[in-house]
């Protein structure tokens, strides 16, 4: 199967800030989204506008020097200075980039035009993403390009990509001046389809191009049978959002060669060939279907099941992946092929034997705990001799939508089955084999018990299962989703089906006026680098100003970590000469409210614990916080007010975990108010009804 290769084109004012100096957030950030896209095998290319803006930044206009001279000396700076922070940014994902200058004529000129595509091609073949730009400092008025969008129409052309995406500062083509109340982005472009009507002739701040240049570049690109997409370089995780949810907001020019198979409406397609992809397509949604009406069923029967069944069930689960870790493993193995070692993911989905005893001892465990079901919460006697009771019951059928974390099947289903709840896991693709290996090890288990195997479903990992299952309503009684922050805004914003959020952490710790600086070292130390990659890791250190001084000495650690720190103005100065120097940035408005999961955080000071609070309230997302201060006064102000579902004093936010809090075991961290908050465990996955015994009694 060929290879996805995407083109990606970064304009001007994505890259940099309005003094056009480099916004190393943004850049940062768009460079984990490339390094996502390749783990998943995906090939990009790159073409990144920002030399001349940047070097226009570091080198004052000199009003003798004519416009092509004045560009020439500003990319030859800002070049530099571009390439050497992408550089950077993807040596920490272990990922090696290449610099690619061109020019107009060498599209021309077919001998140029075929070595440097056989130079990108020998760097997409060994692993190295091309860095293309225009080569200003040679390139004269007459043979520049418009602007890098018609340069990166060209080399998603050469390399025949399949896709290319046009980065901006608005979110595609509006029908109306954007600015216009009720004006909406145009979703989807036809091949031959005129929009010029609603095209804007302004340029863009920073870069030559404005919405012309990328109009008519993706028409022409889309003409040769290439997608292409207008989009918002501005928007978090914009380019893993039209990887994967279709409906991102942007403008999708549908590529000529794809039109029949894109619109049966334009009477190209056979009436055959729309009733096949109909049938297709329902095939599939009945297959899913049926997996959720049978756990549906299950779930009814499990009501029956006694605990002591249950328990058995359990501790057989745990005895079978000791059995059975030799099949376990080589799933596993199947699905680390497909991963890139040095992705951030890889040692999630990991598994290996001290990781399933451990798995085996978790399961083992839950069979110990005490049953959540048919607890007396209320009971009472009314007037007329009612007798009154709620008690705690299943919820029925737990959907549970998870990335790169095999153990998550074991987990849930173990959770569940104790809890007295079927589940249907909907894992992703990259643990798919280990998905189906964990799965039907569980089913094999119920059915040698007696129990129902739907009461473990596993469906298909794919796009269109999550799509059917966030719409199954009365066949799925909840799903929590389990994952990136960007999961679980796209299950929270398309289910019709009740949704607990858990999971997407922006953590802080506030470092007061009277805090020990011994405890505040270690505090952050191990909030921040116990594990990068999870909800509860460090995101943002607040400082009281009367403690900068103490800042070198806190942050000492994090340098022998290698964190990266995007520092306020304040923080900035206190930490530079103290700090190693390619480990610190200054700090952008988007350096806060930022989950990272990565060794990089963000260190911002303030005067007080109300601005603290402020500060919080504003940029955090009701997950976890922490104080460190020796003032009672301080820490008790400070739990009373932060909302958030745990909040510390003198401790870290690694706490924040099932098993540290004494549950035994968690189904994910949920940060909303309703029913559920902070770990959930096995009374977390149970509801409760109303039981009302008479005899006799009849209402006035």
């Amino acid at each position: 199967m060929k290879q996805r290769r995407i083109a990606v084109k970064i304009g001007s004012n994505v890259l940099t800030r309005k003094d056009g100096t480099l916004d190393a957030t943004r850049m940062s950030a768009l460079v984990d989204q490339v390094a996502e896209l390749r783990a998943r095998g995906i090939e990009v290319v790159m073409v990144s506008s920002g030399a001349v803006a940047s070097g226009r930044s570091e080198q004052p206009l000199n009003e003798q020097l004519d416009e092509v001279s004045q560009r020439q000396l500003f990319s030859a700076i800002g070049q530099a200075k571009l390439i050497n922070r992408y550089y950077e940014l993807f040596r920490e994902h272990h990922i090696r980039v290449g610099q690619v200058l061109t020019m107009k004529e060498s599209f021309s000129d077919e001998e140029h035009c075929r070595n440097q595509q056989n130079c990108m091609e020998v760097m997409l073949a060994h692993g190295v993403i091309p860095i293309v730009n225009e080569n200003d400092t040679v390139a004269i008025t007459e043979l520049m390009f418009t602007d890098n969008d018609e340069l990166s129409g060209l080399v998603a052309q050469m390399l025949h990509a399949d896709t290319l995406i046009l980065l901006s500062n608005i979110d595609g083509i509006y029908d109306a001046p954007p600015s216009q109340a009720g004006a909406q982005v145009i979703r989807t472009v036809l091949p031959g389809e005129d929009l010029s009507q609603y095209i804007s002739t302004e340029k863009s701040g920073h870069g030559r191009g404005g919405m012309t240049s990328k109009y008519h570049t993706a028409s022409l690109v889309a003409q040769n049978g290439i997608e292409v997409v207008i989009a918002n370089g501005k928007t978090p995780d914009i380019l893993l959002k039209l990887i994967d949810d279709p409906d991102t907001v942007c403008t999708r020019f549908v590529p000529a060669a794809l039109q029949q198979s894109t619109a049966a409406t334009n009477g190209v397609q056979s009436e055959t060939e729309v009733i096949e992809k109909e049938a297709e397509v329902t095939e599939k949604k009945t297959e899913v279907t049926e997996k959720l009406l049978r756990a549906r069923v299950a779930a009814n029967e499990l009501l029956l099941a006694s605990e002591e069944a249950i328990n058995k069930v359990l501790c057989d689960v745990a005895e079978q992946i000791k059995r059975h870790s030799s099949e376990l493993l080589a799933a596993n193995a199947a699905d680390l092929q497909r991963m890139n070692p040095d992705n951030p993911l890889y040692d999630r989905l990991r598994l290996d034997n001290d990781r399933l005893n451990a798995i085996a001892n978790d399961t083992r465990n839950v069979a110990t705990l005490r049953s959540p079901l048919g607890h007396v919460q209320k009971q009472s006697t009314l007037p007329n001799a009612l007798q009154l009771k709620r008690v705690s019951v299943p919820f029925g059928v737990v959907g549970v939508i998870f990335e790169a974390r095999p153990n998550v099947a074991f987990d849930v289903a173990a959770l569940c089955l104790k809890s007295g709840n079927a589940c249907v896991l909907k894992g992703g693709r990259d643990a798919e084999e280990s998905c189906r290996a964990i799965v039907a090890l569980i089913r094999s288990v119920l059915e040698q018990n007696g129990l129902p195997a739907d009461a473990v479903t596993l469906l298909p990992a794919s796009h269109e299962a999550t799509a059917e299952m966030l719409q199954a309503v009365g066949l799925i009684d909840l799903v929590i989703p389990r994952g990136s922050s960007r999961l679980i805004r796209f299950v929270r914003d398309t289910a019709r089906v009740p949704v607990i959020e858990t999971g997407a952490g922006i953590c802080h710790c506030y470092v007061d006026s009277t805090a020990d600086l011994t405890k505040a070292t270690a505090i952050v130390q191990n909030a921040k680098t116990r594990r990068v990659s999870v909800c509860n890791a460090l995101d943002c250190l607040l400082i009281h100003r009367s403690r900068l001084s103490d800042l070198p000495s806190l942050a000492q650690p994090l340098g022998e970590k290698k964190v990266l720190i995007y520092a306020d103005t304040e923080a900035y100065a206190a930490l530079q000469d103290h700090y190693p120097t390619d480990l610190l940035l200054p700090a952008t408005d988007e350096s806060f409210g930022t989950e990272f999961l990565s060794m990089t955080m963000s260190i911002g000071t303030v005067d007080s614990l109300d601005e603290a609070l402020r500060h919080i309230a504003l940029h955090g997302s009701h997950h976890s916080e922490s104080i460190v201060t020796e003032d009672p006064q301080s820490a008790e102000r400070f739990l009373t007010l932060v909302d958030a579902a745990c909040v510390y004093h003198n401790a870290p936010t690694s706490f924040t975990d099932g098993a540290q809090f004494g549950l035994g075991a968690e189904i994910g961290i949920s940060t909303q108010k309703l029913h559920a908050r902070g770990p959930m465990a096995l009374e977390e996955l149970t509801t409760y009804k109303w039981q009302i015994r008479g005899n006799g009694q009849v209402r006035k």
